[in-house]
């Protein structure tokens, strides 16, 4: 696991040099604290912080061929690299490391381009080939790792994390806000890739690669899901259960692979169990585990399920108690590290539980994606209403609407709105919107208005493809969280927030070869009967308590409303004053005060929006007001 700079001159421009390519990568520290690494040749740099996981004296950065006119710098773990590396034995080549890095540059000297169709893992890349004059800069299947590109002065930048870019004094001097991001932002909680909040720094897309060369830059894709989900698999649903069975364990046993300790996030969730049940199974030791609970908030912890499945494993069990008294310093210090901006509350406990784990282990399994496989939230289940629901009367939805506005219950006006909706593209946006269009409408200035204003519809695109590729709305639903939600909230809230604490967090449900398999699951083997995520639970009998496999989804919740009523109100009143807002000329400053206003009184629950508003605040003062 590292952190990964670098650059090449594509067109006539101020060259860079070693000061410039080592600002970016000592940004990145925190990815990598126990090594560093660069190549500089002419135009070209590369350059890492390594986080030692796998080969620990001889796996530094960047790595050669034989010749040293192929080198690669490598962010994340290749999980079959021992099998790749005897193949490419017998095909001749010689290695000098015993590192999944150096199978990379093999790999690419034997295959070409087509190397990437022969990894599993979990990697951000780049290559540099001497021979060709060739830069390919390539993101793993599933998007796990983070890879950002810019251009500048005649220079391709490539970095890990955003703030390495803005070392490059031409990047630096370029940046600027996109305002329709913003209006993305707080409509979806993130960006969806390849667009960031700034306008020229984009993200390269899951399964996709890079090549920059003869001055000209060129994106492909190498890997996609539709090649599998075009049609359901006919399957019994006895084998169903047994391939899964084997499919995750044979995940969990791959993602074990370290040559440092490894645990797991457990919240007592199926998920995450089912995580732990394969680790302690394959490997007949106890396992350590770690979860975060929050002080006197009964309703959003998930402690004591998470110390029934430790009891029931025997594992070494380790807690952390969140308490709202660690977050006026905590929140502000945070946002650096979400450069690329994510409106979830629920990356405070993930950092906050991070560092705990850090203090024994390496690396940490987590259940993340097992909901976008199986169909895990409500609104899957709830969307096959919308035919039903679509044929009640208009005067009854509308004092239903009128009803659950005037008691502020969002998520219920939010259902009954998405489930009127006939056009499956606007259904599946008003389920995910972060807060009510009309409120967003009523706290935006003017020239955040004129973005929403444009036929807003950040899915477009992916929505469009989906229903070209699948036959039910659930596979539909399915395939675009996995594009947009998936990578650029949740893998990105974890990378982020574990790296932050110098911790590697793997998803062994995200393996591309079982992403694979349980798309080609008919529908009724994930929702069957409004009951969620069936085919794991029936995989899950065999290994988990009745308890655990039948208790209700609670997701990773965090009591933001409350606490922005009481120990979290200086910093929001003087974070978001009226000066501030007037001077950024986002929001419109009364609107905003009186929004504030009815939620610290208790009159409704506007959480989600302030603590956008007061991230990207934050991220404006890191990103936007440096010299």
């Amino acid at each position: 696991m590292c952190g990964i700079a670098g650059f090449t001159q594509f067109k006539q421009g101020a060259p860079l040099r070693m000061d410039d390519l080592h600002a970016m990568v000592q940004t990145l520290q925190h990815r990598g604290p126990d090594d560093e690494g660069y190549y500089l040749k002419k135009l070209t740099g590369l350059g890492m912080r390594r986080l030692s996981i796998i080969d620990l004296p001889g796996g530094g950065q960047p790595i050669s061929n034989e010749r040293g006119n192929v080198w690669v710098v490598f962010n994340g773990e290749i999980y079959n690299h021992q099998e790749l590396r005897t193949q490419l034995t017998k095909c001749g080549h010689f290695f000098k490391t015993q590192s999944d890095t150096e199978v990379i540059v093999h790999a690419y000297e034997e295959y070409g381009d087509a190397f990437l169709n022969h990894l599993r893992g979990m990697f951000a890349l780049a290559i540099w080939d001497e021979v060709f004059q060739k830069l390919l800069l390539a993101k793993d299947h599933l998007g796990v790792k983070p890879l950002y590109y810019t251009t500048a002065d005649g220079s391709l930048l490539f970095a890990s994390e955003i703030k390495a870019l803005l070392q490059n004094k031409a990047v630096l001097r370029q940046r600027q806000i996109d305002p329709k991001q913003i209006v993305t932002l707080l409509t979806l909680q993130y960006v969806p890739a390849p667009d960031t909040l700034f306008k020229n720094i984009r993200k390269l897309l899951p399964g996709h690669y890079l090549i920059c060369q003869s001055g000209k830059i060129l994106t492909k894709q190498y890997w996609e899901i539709p090649d599998f989900i075009s049609s359901p698999t006919p399957i019994q649903e006895a084998e169903a259960v047994e391939q899964l069975q084997y499919k995750l364990f044979s995940s969990v046993k791959e993602q074990m692979l370290a040559d440092v300790p490894v645990g797991a996030l457990l919240s007592g969730g199926i998920d995450s169990s089912m995580i732990v049940a394969a680790m302690t199974h394959q490997f007949h030791r106890s396992v350590r585990t770690y979860t975060v609970g929050f002080e006197g908030e009964n309703e959003f912890n998930e402690v004591h399920y998470a110390r029934k499945i430790s009891k029931f494993f025997k594992t070494q069990h380790q807690e952390l108690i969140l308490q709202p008294s660690m977050l006026p310093e905590l929140l502000p210090r945070l946002t650096k590290y979400l450069d690329d901006l994510i409106v979830d509350p629920a990356s405070i406990p993930t950092f906050l539980v991070s560092l705990l784990a850090r203090q024994e282990v390496k690396v940490l399994l987590s259940g993340e994606g097992a909901d976008e496989l199986f169909g895990g939230y409500r609104r899957y289940a709830l969307d096959s209403l919308s035919h039903p629901v679509q044929k009640i009367p208009l005067s009854i939805l509308n004092l239903a609407h009128r009803l659950l506005r005037h008691q502020s219950r969002f998520r219920s006006q939010q259902a009954l709105e998405a489930l009127q909706k006939s056009d499956w593209n606007k259904r599946h946006l008003a389920w995910v919107r972060l807060c009510p269009l009309d409120l967003l409408e009523t706290i935006i200035g003017n020239t955040l208005k004129y973005e929403l204003d444009q036929e807003f519809n950040p899915f477009t695109v992916w929505a469009d493809k989906s229903q070209t590729v699948v036959q039910d709305t659930l596979h539909q639903s399915l395939f675009l969280d996995l594009k947009t939600w998936l990578p650029d909230d949740l893998l990105a809230k974890v990378d982020r927030m574990s790296m932050a604490a110098s911790l590697e967090a793997r998803v062994p449900y995200l393996d591309h070869r079982l992403v694979e398999f349980v798309f080609k699951l008919p529908a009724n083997l994930k929702i069957r009967n409004f009951n969620q995520k069936y085919i794991l639970k029936q995989a899950a009998r065999k290994y988990l308590p009745a308890s655990i496999i039948q208790r209700s989804k609670m997701g990773f919740g965090v009591p933001l409303a409350a606490w922005f009523r009481n120990e979290l109100k200086p910093l929001l009143l003087d974070t978001l004053n009226e000066d501030t807002l007037k001077r950024r000329g986002w929001f419109d400053p009364e609107a905003s005060q009186r929004l504030i206003q009815e939620h610290l009184k208790g009159h409704a629950d506007h959480h989600l929006l302030i603590y956008g508003m007061l991230l990207l605040e934050w991220w404006q003062q890191h990103f936007l007001d440096m010299a």
